[in-house]
């Protein structure tokens, strides 16, 4: 009885140690800022709507995660637009995932109290391994966050289903599989997880194939409930927007992508130094070393190593593989340190179970915390270059001065820190890069345009507008300036009654082609509520008012429009005040 109370208590020793240097790796994203797009996915009542719950789990879209976009409906409700409470979400998110990296990892070892200190050390080189930066410091980036905390409880439970039996086990692992894909698409994966985990430990073919059936037939749920979204990207012609592959691939550019983004991916799980948010392919023959390194002790270890460690190496390339198929497509950045993070898992077991057969207990604990403890100043760190926008986009420029989007990014930056100058270098820096596609280069062009429209410069600004949509047609943002560009010029001094009508109404065409394009825009709609306002079309203009209260009505912009539609009201019911006197003095004419 003593043993078990003391075996509990060092658990819970552990536990709270692997939760605490999680935390503190990282703590200092408490003080971050909103970075990248994470205003866009905050704010956006398309991500986040507190107002439709079921409406999350019936959505179209290349992303579908419905529990991401709960979860920080969750924080809106809580924070609104304070960002520590995002971030400290995130951090206990991590700090959760460590911690079920140290159960996981101690029923894998199977050793009893003897496996408690590796598994211990496995979790904590997982809750300090910088590569983690991303997915922590990055509000967005919890989806691997969560996706993770699901797989791995997903994986627990079919542990006990494994081991005891249990049919309960095999219902807790499918029902949180179903929760891990809520949040991010790798988590399908679990599924072969599962099945190389019982092969290797000798299952009986009636139980593996009926965990399989149960969680195939929850994987098909899945893509029934996102109504096959997202799966049209992967078929699409090759070339067109949002398809998978581009025009120019080949079989021997695949391999060469294939080959450098693995050899990448194993480079930062085994160095992750020089992390950087925008990656480029890497070249050179010591990539290709550290493939074939790779590909020989993976295949070494496969036929000669132990069952443990045999699925450990599985569970990193079964993870792995969502992450590597990114390198061919056209929807997402090809390389990403976030994508280690549940692959991560297995690698930091792994590299625990080697460490221990090599050395002893006290070499093995000495190593290992001087290797968290690496760990722990390069993730603190690197957590910190992500406090704004301004030190994560210096820091990605400097790393990937050919990246169109980092200057793009650094650019717009520095002209949110009223350094208008910098951020024209950065954007003229960004036009002259080779390397960019039409997006890309619609992007850069609105934002120069948008240097123009602050000096009140119009003609210029139209000019570059009317580039980019001809680099990208569906260009939301051009369309918007340039529905703006002409509301402006429409009211400049001279402009005469007939050119200032003609000048709103082809604002009212750009605004309402972004409209299309992008149905929730507010202040698009707000615009076009001011250009009918002006034309005297005030059913439209009311419309458009309502439109953009409905859409947020405690907001600076909802409460001018609220104001702006209570004028309409009031002149539409003047109008019908001034008709009635009108027929009444006709009427008294007769």
């Amino acid at each position: 009885m003593n043993m078990l109370k003391e075996r509990a208590a060092l658990n819970a020793l552990f536990m709270a140690s692997v939760a605490l240097a999680a935390f503190a790796g990282a703590s200092a994203s408490l003080s971050n800022g909103f970075v990248w797009d994470d205003m866009l996915v905050v704010t956006n009542p398309v991500l986040v709507d507190e107002h439709s719950f079921v409406g999350y789990f019936f959505t179209k879209g290349l992303y579908y995660r419905p529990f991401l976009r709960l979860s920080l409906a969750l924080d809106w409700s809580l924070w609104r637009l304070s960002p520590v409470g995002y971030h400290l979400n995130n951090l206990i998110i991590h700090a959760a995932n460590s911690v079920l990296v140290f159960v996981v990892a101690g029923r894998l070892m199977a050793k009893g109290q003897d496996g408690m200190l590796p598994a211990f050390l496995a979790a904590l080189l997982f809750a300090l391994h910088p590569v983690h930066s991303e997915s922590i410091a990055w509000i967005s980036g919890r989806t691997d966050l969560m996706a993770t905390l699901f797989f791995l409880l997903g994986f627990l439970g079919f542990l006990v289903y494994r081991w005891q039996d249990d049919v309960k086990g095999i219902v807790i692992c499918a029902v949180f599989y179903l929760f891990s894909m809520f949040s991010k698409e790798n988590g399908i994966t679990l599924i072969a997880v599962v099945a190389a985990y019982g092969l290797l430990t000798g299952m009986t073919w009636r139980r593996t194939a009926l965990s399989t059936v149960i969680l195939l037939a929850v994987a098909a749920l899945y893509f029934i409930l996102r109504h096959g979204s997202g799966l049209s990207d992967v078929i699409t012609r090759p070339g067109t927007h949002g398809a998978y592959l581009s025009a120019a691939a080949t079989s021997a550019k695949s391999l060469n992508l294939f080959v450098y983004g693995s050899a990448y991916y194993i480079e930062k799980l085994l160095l992750p130094v020089n992390l950087n948010l925008l990656p480029a392919i890497p070249q050179g023959g010591g990539y290709v070393l550290i493939f074939v390194a790779a590909a020989c002790g993976t295949l070494y270890c496969l036929i000669r190593c132990g069952g443990l460690n045999r699925f450990l190496i599985l569970w990193i390339i079964l993870t792995m593989l969502p992450s590597l198929s990114i390198l061919f497509s056209q929807v997402a950045a090809p390389l990403g340190e976030r994508y280690l993070y549940l692959s991560s898992v297995g690698f930091s077991i792994l590299t625990v179970t080697i460490f221990e057969k090599a050395l002893k207990r006290r070499a093995l604990t000495a190593i290992l915390l001087l290797i968290s403890l690496g760990y722990f100043i390069a993730v603190y760190e690197r957590v910190g270059q992500w406090r704004s926008d301004l030190t994560l986009w210096g820091d990605t420029v400097k790393k990937s001065p050919q990246s169109v989007v980092a200057h793009t990014n650094y650019a717009i930056a520095l002209m949110q820190e009223q350094d208008i100058a910098g951020g024209q270098r950065e954007l003229f820096t960004a036009l002259a890069l080779p390397e960019k596609s039409g997006e890309q280069a619609a992007i850069v062009l609105n934002a120069l345009s948008t240097v123009e429209i602050s000096r009140k410069r119009y003609e210029k600004a139209k000019s570059y507008l009317m580039e980019a949509v001809r680099n990208d047609p569906e260009c939301t943002s051009a369309y918007n300036n340039l529905g703006y560009v002409y509301m402006q010029m429409s009211g400049e001094q001279g402009a005469d009654e007939p050119g200032r009508a003609a000048g709103l109404r082809t604002a009212i065409m750009y605004f309402d082609k972004a409209v299309s394009l992008s149905p929730n825009l507010s202040q698009t709609k707000f615009n076009l509520g001011l250009c009918y306002f002006e034309l005297n079309d005030l059913d439209k203009a009311e419309r458009y008012f309502s439109e953009t209260v409905d859409a947020d009505p405690v907001s600076k912009l909802g409460e001018r429009a609220a104001s702006l539609l209570a004028s309409v009201k009031l002149r539409k019911t003047a109008g019908q005040y001034l008709d009635q006197g009108y027929s009444m003095r006709k009427n008294l004419k007769k």
